[in-house]
C-alpha cells in the first residue's frame, strides 16, 4: 500500500475514533503533522455514494448519514409521562361528576 493510502487509512481511522468534529489541524497534529487535506478531499470522494458521508462543516470533518437513509435510522418513542397531583386530582372530580 502506498504512503498516501496509509495516510487516507490514518485520517479515516482517526475521524471514526473522534467523539466530536475535528479541523484538518487537529488531525495533522493527531498524525504527526502531516498534511492530511488531500487525504480528506479523497475519503469524501470514496463516501459520497456510501450509506455514511464525510463531511465538512465550520472548517469540522466528520461522519454523517447520507441524508436519504437518515429515515432508517430515526426512531420515535412514545415516553409515558405522570399526570400531576393536581391534574389528577381535576381528573377524579370530573370522573365522580
Amino acid at each position: 500500500m502506498t504512503a498516501a493510502g496509509d495516510l487516507g487509512r490514518a485520517v479515516e481511522a482517526t475521524l471514526f475514533a473522534a467523539q466530536e468534529p475535528m479541523s484538518a489541524e487537529a488531525i495533522s497534529t493527531h498524525l504527526g503533522g502531516a498534511d492530511v487535506r488531500a487525504a480528506l478531499a479523497e475519503l469524501a470522494e470514496h463516501y459520497r455514494d456510501r450509506g455514511v458521508h464525510l463531511v465538512e462543516r465550520g472548517k469540522r470533518w466528520h461522519f454523517q448519514t447520507a441524508p436519504d437513509l437518515a429515515h432508517l435510522l430515526r426512531r420515535e418513542r412514545e415516553e409515558a409521562r405522570r399526570l400531576s397531583r393536581a391534574a389528577t386530582e381535576v381528573l377524579a372530580i370530573v370522573a365522580y361528576h
